[in-house]
């Protein structure tokens, strides 16, 4: 048992008198329970809060219930138990205080336990206020999966991710096994008006859950593929390469980014731009059918004949109306694309101008079948770096054309006319679409920022050109891609969805390393980045890049047309009215919005 002094347990409790604390359970207690038919002993973790509520916790079981004063340094509690996957039962137990321990005795349902034998409980206090998991201990009693408290083993783990910038807080962290565990952890939050959070992978994290019922998907892994329909139906907890590679076994391919680790649902339901947008248009455009489990506790399977305005909110709204669960797709007949990167060391800042200037010309005048993006780096002279790139500017080209390989080649041919260091592009199969980015796997510390760029101009080209000099010391270090739009991303799809262009030619991706001493530093850097395109900034984004304060309210309406952004609203007030679903890039239901 902890040994703890009474003058700790009255600085926990913050009152004067050490007498007083000994008199009441408020707190954190640990203990045992003891049969006398066992020779072993249950273990337990008791939190009693001072408005008479009490919460257990013990490996297979929660409960909660109420407790009460029986005189000087005497009390008792009732609770209402509930073992995993089994019925509840009901404990009393008559308790006394002694120092930072109590003793005590009980009964279960009614009766002593085990067979009419006594069972006798003992404890020591280990912290002077309710556990942090106190109000929220009930949400495990109807949860297959895991749920994690504060300070669980894997608690941490389970609510990371991918982009470390964001760090989560939040009250309880379920693990669901399946569609009814996320049910249950909505109504859970619903009842106790708690917000809603939900996580596959971490990739797309904006906004700290603090406080709030998170949900990880990451064990929602149902993949089938239906090659005579060219579909799959995918669960929430895939990733991308993991679906590319089922597809690719019957010459299919799902409409993907550019990271195979990315999670299919977040991607989806941000309107998912495709390395082959051009050609294919938004991700979201394949998308069949969603569950989707809304703030009412309820799983909906909506599509272009069931809930069609719900399904066309959630591809674009991301997780502002619910949580999907699954999603049916449609599949290519892809096999193989024409591809890769062309490297371009810089050697001076007339050079870079030439290498920008020439790929925004070339891309200007490329088919439909040909999407490509171009980005500008320049890397700090630090040892970790390889060699080669120590202290020195890149411009890199990143292509997929739709088409064989004579003609991918022959459009490919100017660009290789500058002169790369390294030119990869060649014919490569599907499953190896998402190598051509090289997108870091492991989590990262990055700020991101992003914007809807008009045509660039000369003057863009110095604007941009001036970030990466090469003859400039010192950081920040910007990684900015400009992906080239237009093609099929600006055609009316045939399943309508809030995501659009809004008729701009190159998304902005503006990437910077993050370390936490310097985040203040790093987004005023970005801040000044944007400030020095605004006036190519169309003043629209995508939903699915909105990161850090762009996930503002006021900032989020520019990821969608004033009227598809008024209709989101009046949708949100429907199937979210009370706002349950706040912890993303947020859309406030009508009745909230100014």
């Amino acid at each position: 048992m902890t040994d703890i002094s009474e003058r700790q347990i009255t600085d926990m409790l913050d009152t004067n008198s050490a007498a007083a604390v000994l008199q009441t359970p408020t707190g954190v207690w640990t203990g045992l329970t003891h049969h006398d038919d066992r020779t072993d002993s249950d273990s337990f973790t008791l939190s009693f809060a001072s408005d008479g509520t009490v919460a257990l916790r013990t490996p297979g079981s929660v409960g909660t219930g109420v407790w009460s004063a029986d005189g000087p340094g005497r009390f008792s509690y009732e609770l209402t138990e509930t073992p995993a996957h089994q019925g509840s039962r009901r404990t009393h137990v008559e308790a006394r205080l002694e120092g930072a321990a109590y003793h005590a005795t009980g009964t279960v349902d009614g009766v002593p336990a085990r067979a009419a034998t006594s069972v006798e409980f003992t404890a020591d206090r280990l912290a002077g206020e309710p556990a942090a998991w106190h109000d929220v201990v009930g949400l495990a009693a109807p949860i297959r999966g895991r749920t994690l408290f504060p300070g669980d083993e894997g608690f941490e783990e389970a609510c990371s991710g991918w982009l470390l910038t964001v760090e989560h807080r939040p009250a309880a962290v379920v693990v669901a096994a399946d569609a009814d565990d996320v049910a249950a952890a909505v109504r859970f939050a619903a009842e106790t008006g708690r917000p809603v959070a939900v996580q596959s992978t971490g990739h797309g994290k904006s906004v700290p859950a603090d406080g709030a019922v998170f949900i990880a998907t990451g064990e929602l892994r149902e993949l089938s593929v239906d090659p005579g329909a060219g579909t799959a139906r995918i669960g929430a907890g895939l990733r991308w390469n993991e679906v590319i590679t089922a597809a690719a076994e019957h010459g299919l391919a799902p409409l993907c980014g550019s990271s195979g680790q990315v999670g299919v649902m977040g991607f989806l339901t941000g309107g998912g731009l495709p390395l082959t947008g051009r050609t294919y248009g938004f991700a979201a455009d394949r998308v069949r059918s969603l569950d989707i489990v809304t703030a009412d506790g309820l799983l909906r399977t909506v599509s272009p004949t069931r809930e069609p305005d719900l399904f066309w909110a959630v591809r674009g709204g991301k997780s502002n109306f619910g949580i999907v669960v699954a999603a049916e797709i449609e599949l290519l007949p892809l096999r193989s694309i024409y591809g890769g990167r062309l490297h371009y060391p810089v050697e001076n800042r007339e050079h870079a101008v030439r290498l920008l200037g020439s790929y925004l010309a070339w891309a200007r005048e490329q088919p439909e079948e040909m999407s490509s993006s171009v980005t500008l780096m320049r890397f700090p002279d630090a040892p970790q770096l390889p060699e080669e790139l120590r202290g020195r500017s890149l411009v890199l080209v990143m292509l997929v054309h739709m088409g064989d390989e004579e003609q991918g080649a022959r459009l490919v041919e100017p660009l290789r006319a500058l002169g790369p260091a390294k030119d990869t592009c060649a014919v490569m199969p599907y499953t190896r679409i998402t190598e051509i980015h090289q997108d870091p796997k492991n989590p990262v510390r990055v700020h991101f920022r992003s914007a809807l760029l008009d045509d660039l101009d000369d003057d863009a080209v110095e604007e941009l050109v001036a970030l990466i000099d090469p003859a400039k010391s010192g950081g920040p270090f910007p990684g900015i891609e400009l992906r080239h739009l237009g093609g099929a991303l600006d055609r009316p799809p045939g399943r309508p969805h809030a995501v659009s262009t809004q008729g701009a030619a190159f998304h902005l991706w503006l990437r910077m390393p993050a370390p936490p001493d310097q985040a203040d530093a790093v987004r005023e850097a970005a801040d000044e980045v944007l400030e020095r395109l605004r006036r190519w900034d169309t003043g629209a984004m995508l939903p699915g890049f909105l990161f850090d304060h762009d996930s503002a309210p006021e900032r989020v309406r520019r990821a969608y047309s004033e009227a598809d952004h008024r209709r989101l609203a009046a949708l949100k007030a429907t199937y979210d009215p009370n706002h349950l679903f706040r912890i993303n890039h947020t859309i406030p239901p009508a009745h909230d919005v100014r």
